[in-house]
């Protein structure tokens, strides 16, 4: 990675990884990093040497030349509508899930310099119901349209990558944990919101049962392997250039207990379960997870349910990537 782009760096995961990227330029190991999205509120990007940003609609050309007037040799394309808009406002999920990723990818090749593409997708794309295990074979059947907007830009980047125009790479994200209050726009967002509440031991309506199954990853562990996707050869991408990243699958009530252990008997004391049928169908009922791609890359989820608590909940993201079986942590 030399020069880079950063799309929706002001989102809940964005943000993170561009904190990430601005250290590897203080370092030297980057020498450009231009972030875009509509707006740009983290102060502590602003004024970096080396540090662009470009606010704006990437929809819009004239902003998206801006973002593009450095051409990237690596791009993460974050920038999306989140699940719940996307299935509130069919337009604005299309416009900017499908066209925007259209209008970014053919920016790109018109540059002719066929940058690593990491696009952020998402467990979305296998709907429901699901089969009793899940692999990176499994068949995608979205039944949102989120998830039916992300596999079509999965297959387009693969299209692309099939030409040569783009060295794209796509890493479906699990649920990312624990996005701050501010940042809850996605309907799976209620595994943050119950997180958090454990740890503060404050009131909360859970949405699903304690016997409701999720995956799970935290956010510095889901930075580590957006980073490691961007540097990966590409002789050693699966031939659809697309795989899950790993989850930890864990119970509601494996949550309660570490919360416990954790924060003392009263963690959950606050917390009653209202659950939503249909919330509980769509993300509260994942089977057991299999992801050999990722761990032949050298990604792993957070290993045991403290430590995924833990890692929620830091303040900010930090590049570690740990394996379950030592818990060592991996700094890239």
């Amino acid at each position: 990675m030399k020069h880079v782009l950063v799309t929706g760096a002001n989102g809940y995961i964005g943000r993170a990884l561009a904190r990430a990227l601005a250290k590897r330029l203080a370092s030297g190991e980057i020498q450009g990093l231009t972030l875009a999205d509509l707006a740009l509120d983290d102060q502590a990007l602003h004024h970096k040497p080396g540090v662009r940003l470009v606010t704006g609609d990437l929809c819009d050309s004239t902003v998206l030349d801006a973002a593009l007037a450095s051409a990237p040799d690596t791009v993460f394309h974050l920038a999306s509508v989140t699940s719940r808009r996307a299935e509130e406002n069919f337009e604005l999920g299309l416009r900017v899930n499908l066209e925007g990723a259209v209008a970014l990818f053919e920016h790109l090749r018109r540059q002719e310099q066929c940058p690593v593409v990491v696009f952020a997708s998402s467990i979305g794309v296998f709907g429901t119901p699901l089969p009793g295990q899940v692999d990176d074979d499994t068949q995608p059947a979205p039944t949102l349209s989120y998830g039916t907007q992300k596999l079509m830009v999965e297959l387009l980047l693969a299209d692309y990558s099939r030409r040569g125009w783009l060295d794209g790479r796509s890493v479906r994200l699990p649920t990312v944990v624990a996005r701050p209050a501010a940042a809850e726009t996605a309907l799976s967002s209620f595994a943050s919101s119950l997180i958090r509440a454990l740890a503060e031991k404050s009131p909360y309506n859970c949405p699903i049962g304690p016997e409701g199954w999720m995956w799970l990853l935290s956010l510095p562990a889901c930075i580590e392997h957006l980073m490691r996707a961007a540097l990966v050869e590409n002789t050693r991408l699966p031939a659809s250039r697309t795989w899950n990243l790993p989850a930890q699958r864990i119970q509601v009530a494996e949550l309660l207990r570490a919360a416990r252990s954790r924060y003392g008997p009263s963690a959950d004391a606050a917390l009653r379960f209202q659950p939503q049928p249909q919330l509980e169908k769509q993300f509260a009922q994942w089977p057991p997870l299999t992801t050999s791609t990722a761990a032949r890359l050298g990604m792993y989820h957070d290993g045991d349910a403290d430590t995924l608590i833990e890692r929620a909940l830091a303040s900010e993201a930090r590049a570690y990537c740990p394996d379950p079986t030592t818990k060592e942590r991996i700094s890239s």
